[in-house]
């Protein structure tokens, strides 16, 4: 208990709550929040505070008049009436720095209820829908094929708006309504499984539910951003929605069968492109077969699927006219050996649904499909609607036809579906449903991949609520291109990871490097956004290779995608740690947008935009990026970049600027690393093959820093503290328990890299 104090005035309440003070109007139920030392306050909104109505009047009735009911060390409650007459009940619960709201009208059936305060700006989040355009025509898909909604301007999301905010493939999968405020130290969200409503306009920062009989999860957070990120954590693992550790090897480099073959997968060129890339020396931890495993035709409405479990394409079949060979894995032990030989983790893609029969409109294929539809249907593991019907899906992208899916919050239903998965005998999953038919269950794929996880499974999460239960959550699919949709948006990547990041999610995958193999790999223009894509995923949490960059005949390229990669992997240690960093905080700490790092400084609102494309993050805590990127791939040569406070070191050239600063049109040629060191200055980095660890301590943190670093086992601590009074290399020394530790100074950074032993502490002294 927090013991709270409330005022009760004629026009309005007052409840200090010690951290903050929540103020509440009498008349509409406007309420708003204040916190010692913030000075910007988050005020009430003009004329109510909530609206709610059942859901057949579709439009929510402003609440009129409130009266408190009672209220105790930590709780207030309340009965509201709205314009109409009708009366809803509501509870306030307080917390140290959050508060929870429970919204339930006395109404029968379903209601649309909207609460909201004033407006709020700058705003980042909303998972993958912060990706899009503010306004919609319509939040409906066609009957067929998918919603293709445009992307937005800049991360931050004042002016959006959705009535229907709900999982529907695409760019629809990651669901979560979490806003965050930096300016404010204030966040939202509200946990809702079905149908969500937002709207952040010049009147008025909402959220609501469109069709539910209450509001029972809503709450408002308060404090330093690493305050309210961790508040969120405990709060969504409170409610069900929880992330999951990450395993280091999904942080080194990868491979995507779909990048080199899209869906032409088959035995031969997957082990052929595996082989390739390894004989030119990149190191490859994970790779993916998405698709063409299972049994069938591919040109067939018959073929098999991801569920068709251990129903490999192994036998010969008369009479196919897909082009493929015939079978597509005739050696299915051959292909497990090879990966496991070569120490690359095999995952197959994986979606939670089946195909329906032929007389519910799907194409279930005995022998292709196998039993596993009868069974779940007949053990009662298939996803229901309220009325106990199943849900069917009529519009997803694969497969044709009809479908059901699994009712992963069935615990025997979880069992006996990763049971059959394991039965492919892989190392991992991609998940990877792209359902287009909206059916009001967006967590229903956490329990899923939670269990994959929980069972020592690689898993790529692609649809989830709230939480990232998996090793990489990765946005929706990159294609070359400049801007005529979506997936050719280039702009479009770095705020959809960014707004993901800001909603909490920051063990981040921007898909395969190089798109699709679709493009002409001589084309000059995709040549150059082959090289600029490689670096913007290279310093990014995870990234995967696919298209063959010897395909485009230009050496020097080839080896700028190279080095991204092999930068990637160098550093994939330090990213780990930060990755972990940010799996026990909840603050995203793998790829900290500026204006979540750095929420006093005006300067970075406004930096993530497709005008002046300032694309920066932080990447882990002494790593800036700042990569050249957007629909000016074929043509930009130079940045503004932003420079935060404390001083930073160009990590190619050795250049120090301090900040904060703007620098107007940097040069960022293509075979550049587009980092920048500054923070807690401290990097842990591996030699090629798996050798020898080591530590570099570039000259930028102050004395009393201390760099806290995570081993690759997940367990393993070591701290590298700053008790050094300057950076003279001549009397600088690094200790451990151990004695007196070796250096080696790098005159162009002004650094000191040493071999590193994962679980000692270290501290630096002396360079006076």
């Amino acid at each position: 208990m927090i013991g709270i104090r409330m005022e009760i005035h004629d026009s309005q309440f007052t409840i200090d709550a010690g951290r903050y003070r929540m103020r509440i109007i009498r008349d509409g139920f406007r309420y708003g929040f204040e916190q010692p030392g913030i000075p910007n306050t988050v005020v009430p909104h003009a004329v109510s505070g909530l609206s709610f109505a059942a859901s057949e009047e579709g439009t929510p009735l402003p609440v009129k008049t409130c009266t408190l009911l009672s209220h105790d060390e930590d709780a207030a409650y309340f009965q509201v009436e709205n314009t109409a007459g009708s009366v809803a009940q509501v509870a306030i619960h307080f917390y140290e720095r959050h508060i929870r709201f429970q919204i339930t009208p006395v109404l029968e059936g379903s209601c649309v209820i909207e609460a909201r305060v004033g407006p709020l700006s700058p705003i980042y989040g909303l998972g993958d829908y912060g990706s899009q355009v503010d306004t919609v025509m319509t939040e409906m898909p066609p009957s067929r094929g998918k919603l293709d909604i445009p992307a937005r301007e800049c991360a931050s999301l004042v002016g959006y708006m959705r009535h229907d905010m709900v999982n529907q493939g695409t760019n629809m999968r990651f669901i979560s309504n979490f806003s965050v405020c930096p300016a404010h130290q204030f966040a939202q969200v509200l946990f809702e499984e079905g149908s969500k409503r937002v709207a952040f306009t010049e009147d008025q920062t909402m959220l609501g539910v469109g069709r539910s009989a209450k509001i029972g999860s809503l709450y408002y957070f308060m404090g330093a951003m690493n305050e309210i990120y961790a508040d969120y954590k405990r709060i969504r693992e409170l409610e069900g929605y929880v992330d999951k550790k990450p395993k280091y090897s999904m942080f080194r480099v990868g491979w995507e069968a779909y990048g080199s073959l899209g869906w032409n997968t088959n035995q031969a060129e997957v082990q052929g492109a595996i082989d390739e890339y390894l004989n030119r020396g990149y190191e490859l931890a994970w790779g993916v077969i998405g698709s063409g495993f299972w049994k069938g035709d591919r040109t067939s409405k018959y073929e098999g699927e991801t569920t068709s479990f251990n129903i490999w394409d192994n036998e010969f079949e008369a009479d196919r006219n897909d082009g493929l060979p015939n079978p597509r894995f005739p050696d299915v032990d051959g292909l497990l050996t090879f990966f496991e030989q070569r120490g690359v983790e095999l995952i197959l893609g994986l979606r939670n649904h089946f195909k329906a029969p032929e007389g519910d409109g799907g194409y279930h294929h005995a022998l292709y499909n196998g039993p596993y539809m009868e069974e779940a249907a007949a053990r009662g593991y298939l996803l229901k609607q309220a009325d106990g019907e199943l849900v069917r899906i009529t519009n997803a992208q694969f497969p044709t036809g009809t479908l059901y899916v699994l009712d992963s919050r069935n615990p025997e239903a979880l069992g006996w579906f990763v049971s059959k998965a394991e039965t492919w005998r892989v190392k991992g999953f991609k998940e990877d449903a792209m359902i287009y038919t909206k059916h009001y269950a967006d967590g229903n794929w956490n329990k899923l991949n939670e269990e994959l996880m929980d069972r020592g499974y690689c898993v790529i999460v692609r649809n989830s609520a709230y939480s990232v239960p998996g090793d990489l959550i990765r946005i929706n699919d990159t294609y070359y291109g400049t801007g005529a949709a979506y997936h050719f948006d280039q702009d479009r990547v770095p705020i959809n990871l960014l707004n993901i990041a800001a909603s909490g999610a920051s063990n981040l995958y921007p898909d395969i490097t190089g798109g699709t193999p679709k493009t002409d790999p001589a084309l000059p223009s995709y040549q150059n956004y082959f090289v600029r894509n490689a670096m913007l995923n290279a310093v990014t949490p995870a990234m995967s290779m696919g298209r063959k960059p010897w395909d485009m005949q230009h050496p020097d390229y080839e080896a700028w995608v190279k080095k991204a990669a092999d930068w990637h992997n160098r550093y994939a240690p330090y990213i780990y740690s930060a990755v972990l960093d940010g799996y026990r905080t909840g603050y995203p700490h793998a790829m900290t947008p500026l204006h979540i790092a750095y929420p006093h400084d005006p300067a970075t609102y406004g930096l993530i935009n497709r005008t002046t494309r300032q694309y920066e993050w932080l990447l882990g805590p002494s790593m800036l990026a700042a990569p050249l990127y957007g629909n000016d791939f074929d043509t930009a040569e130079k940045r503004d970049v932003y420079l935060p406070e404390g001083k930073w070191i160009d990590y190619e050239t050795g250049e120090c600027f301090q900040g904060p600063r703007i620098l107007k049109d940097y040069p960022v040629p293509m075979w550049k690393i587009p980092i920048f060191i500054g923070g807690q200055g401290v990097v842990v980095f591996i030699e090629r093959g798996g050798g020898e660890y080591y530590a570099e301590v570039y000259p930028v943190a102050s004395p009393g820093t201390v760099y806290t670093y995570t081993h690759v086992d997940g367990r393993t601590q070591s701290s590298i503290v700053h008790r050094n009074e300057g950076w003279n290399p001549a009397t600088l020394r690094i200790r451990c328990p151990e004695g007196q530790v070796e250096f080696r100074y790098r005159a162009l950074t002004g650094s000191f890299r040493f071999r590193f032993k994962p679980g000692q502490p270290y501290e630096i002294v002396g360079g006076l």
